[in-house]
């Protein structure tokens, strides 16, 4: 991640690329998970992604977002 944020902050400011590489790194897992879904495979992978997602969601959750 950029130096604008400190993953070992729980809370925070996330601004500018750090943000955009983020929800980049969401959507690309979120689409890996469906397609696997969709040939219904891997189902260790999709709870890792899952799980990665979910981690991705709650660090957002706490961090305000500056545009």
């Amino acid at each position: 991640m950029n130096s604008s944020v400190k993953e070992n902050k729980s809370k925070g400011i996330i601004k500018g690329k750090s943000l955009v590489d983020l929800l980049q790194k969401k959507v690309t897992l979120k689409k890996e998970l469906i397609r696997l879904k969709k040939l219904n495979e891997q189902q260790k992978k999709q709870e890792i992604l899952i799980e990665s997602i979910s981690q991705i969601d709650k660090f957002l959750s706490k961090h305000k977002i500056q545009k």
